[in-house]
């Protein structure tokens, strides 16, 4: 995760594929990115946001200024939580439908904007390459022991 500063930085990230080359332990890397916005991301991503709360997520994060001029989130939502402000306040001009399918979707959200910004831990965007990978090692293993 190149935005990771912690659990998976760089630096911890190389001291572990040290000690796996060390005991001979299999690894790969894959440099998890963080995911440009539209406003058609969180449904895309989540099809049970609908297409007007994901729109208006996205219009929320512009006002805001949480966007770069790429659309990337600019702050770590893990960091700067005022997102959860802006999202959920019933003082903003969402409809009573966006405000309740974002009540329904508040516990998941979290962890969707961390894997957007690109600091999670475990991501979709390259789990069939890490998954493809597995299987490759483990017929490597069954192959050298026949």
């Amino acid at each position: 995760m190149l935005r990771d500063i912690e659990f998976a930085s760089e630096d911890r990230i190389n001291a572990s594929m040290q000690i796996f080359i060390k005991e001979k332990i299999p690894y790969i890397g894959y440099d998890i990115e963080p995911i440009r916005l539209t406003s058609k991301t969180f449904h895309d991503r989540i099809p049970t946001i609908t297409d007007d709360a994901s729109h208006y997520i996205y219009y929320r994060l512009l006002q805001n200024k949480w966007l770069d001029k790429q659309n990337y989130l600019i702050y770590n939502p893990r960091r700067e939580d005022a997102w959860k402000t802006f999202l959920f306040t019933s003082k903003n001009k969402q409809t009573e439908e966006i405000q309740k399918n974002l009540e329904k979707h508040q516990k998941i959200l979290p962890d969707f904007f961390n894997t957007i910004y690109g600091e999670h831990e475990i991501s979709f965007e390259r789990s069939y390459e890490a998954l493809k990978w597995h299987q490759r090692v483990y017929n490597s293993r069954i192959d050298s022991t026949q």
